[in-house]
């Protein structure tokens, strides 16, 4: 019997994911991204959206708790047949409590939902904590390109998933 990577596995029940909203991007830019323009998070969650209305991709919040407190943000585009998820953020103080685990989870089910061959995901070489658990996850080495993740070009490792196997 082949053990299905956890990445295809069901995320824990007791955390919840809804789309995105825009009114979102306050919090998310305060918790996450205090570093980026508000503005720019505003039009990453217009995009996540439209990309939703298309059938082509969803952003998604990650909640925790019983006032349901934001805690991190990512986001699925799907290319011509492999889906990338991008964006992926969890709130520092929050990381390490499997909240990045059930977001990923969750979308791998939507590339699934949309027919997608393969989900990549892309991680700075540097952040050896996302890579580790990316491949803790299942997905497998790809690619490296340099790009700029707004530090200037640093090498990033793109790992895949296949899901026509599943």
């Amino acid at each position: 019997m082949i053990n299905r990577p956890l990445a295809l596995q069901t995320p824990d029940p007791h955390i919840t994911l809804r789309p995105v909203q825009l009114t979102d991007a306050v919090m998310i830019h305060t918790l996450c991204w205090p570093d980026r323009p508000q503005a720019a998070i505003y039009q990453l969650f217009t995009r996540a959206q439209q990309y939703g209305r298309q059938g082509r991709g969803l952003g998604v919040v990650i909640m925790e708790g019983q006032h349901n407190i934001l805690r991190g943000y990512g986001q699925i585009l799907l290319w011509p047949r492999c889906a990338e998820i991008s964006d992926l953020i969890v709130a520092e103080e929050h990381r390490g409590r499997g909240l990045g685990t059930a977001m990923i989870q969750y979308l791998v089910r939507v590339a699934c939902d949309m027919q997608a061959e393969c989900v990549e995901i892309g991680a700075a070489l540097s952040n050896t904590g996302a890579v580790a658990l990316y491949r803790h996850l299942g997905f497998e080495d790809s690619h490296i390109l340099m790009l700029n993740l707004g530090s200037g070009q640093e090498p990033v490792l793109f790992l895949r998933l296949i899901l026509t196997q599943v």
